[in-house]
């Protein structure tokens, strides 16, 4: 237990000064010169001060309610309302090119959303993944150990191969389609052109405007050779050759431009890293206010108490009939 307003015990100085003077003036006003009449002295005395007594009690219990002692029950964080982020990504075979770190492109672009995502407070996120075709993966959610966990299972090879880009964005607009969030964003990873799929990018960009769906596209490696695996030798290591990517980073820069977001080429996960800093600062997670604290008053029971003490204050200088005082 503790209080909320401890400043009110200061109030106790003059209570107790004023107990010190009335006993005093009490003391002095009991006190005779004959010394036979101990007994009716002392008995008088006790007549007067268990009232008093009662009363001092009360009043001291009264300003201790007046702190205000509470125990604290619990913590709590307000709602926030945050933003909607669908995470449309590549999973095309060329996203195991192995010109980023740690291994490849796929596993240096599940890092660094793994990372934004630690970075989100209030904001609900969701990820499809497209090949030749598209699919959801996570529904828009807040829960971010769930986000990453199944982040963690997104892999090439799962689905035929090709860069459905129009496909993958207008999957990731139909989730955004009901949403009530203030501000909505897609963020389009890939590392290739569009080759396949029945949405053209630039439809969906254009659908994406006219929902206030702001797409931030980032292009992943150059369409420079780029080591890729090649399988295994005789003696069952792997190799490897140089391929040549085709991307379109002026169809991405299109996309990002119609809607009001931003374009971005990466050729590391360095600069990957800092494409993903850069949306961070961008769209913001907003910041929850303060946390509130629920506290048990106990400021009732105590003002509870103090009454009890009056009436018994009362019903004690009644009996014992201290007032008119006992003749001397």
């Amino acid at each position: 237990m503790f209080l909320l307003d401890p400043l009110f015990l200061l109030l106790w100085i003059p209570l107790v000064i004023l107990a010190i003077l009335l006993l005093k003036v009490k003391t002095s006003r009991n006190t005779v010169a004959f010394t036979n009449f101990h007994f009716l002295r002392n008995k008088a005395n006790a007549k007067y001060f268990l009232p008093q007594f009662f009363d001092f009690l009360a009043a001291a219990i009264a300003i201790f309610a007046l702190a205000r002692p509470v125990t604290l029950e619990k913590t709590v964080t307000p709602p926030v309302e945050g933003k909607d982020i669908m995470i449309a990504l590549d999973v095309s075979g060329s996203m195991e090119a192995l010109d980023f770190q740690p291994k490849n492109r796929i596993t240096a672009a599940k890092n660094v959303i793994e990372e934004f995502v630690k970075g989100r407070k209030s904001d609900r996120l969701g990820l499809v993944f497209f090949a030749k075709e598209s699919f959801l993966q996570i529904p828009l959610t807040t829960d971010y150990d769930i986000f990453n966990e199944l982040l963690s299972r997104v892999t090439t090879g799962v689905i035929e191969d090709g860069t459905a880009i129009g496909n993958g964005l207008g999957l990731a607009l139909s989730r955004l389609e009901s949403s009530k969030a203030k501000s909505k964003v897609i963020i389009l990873l890939t590392d290739g052109d569009n080759n396949s799929g029945n949405i053209s990018p630039e439809t969906a960009a254009e659908i994406a405007a006219k929902q206030g769906v702001k797409v931030y596209s980032i292009l992943i490696g150059t369409d420079g050779e780029v080591p890729f695996p090649a399988g295994k030798d005789f003696f069952g290591r792997d190799t490897f050759q140089k391929v040549r990517m085709k991307t379109n980073p002026g169809l991405l820069k299109s996309i990002s431009e119609k809607s009001g977001g931003k374009f971005y080429q990466s050729i590391s996960t360095e600069e990957l890293t800092k494409a993903f800093k850069d949306i961070d600062e961008l769209e913001k997670s907003p910041i929850p206010a303060r946390k509130l604290k629920i506290y048990n008053e106990y400021a009732s029971i105590f003002i509870m108490l103090s009454i009890i003490l009056i009436v018994l204050a009362r019903i004690s200088s009644m009996i014992f009939k201290v007032y008119p005082e006992v003749e001397r």
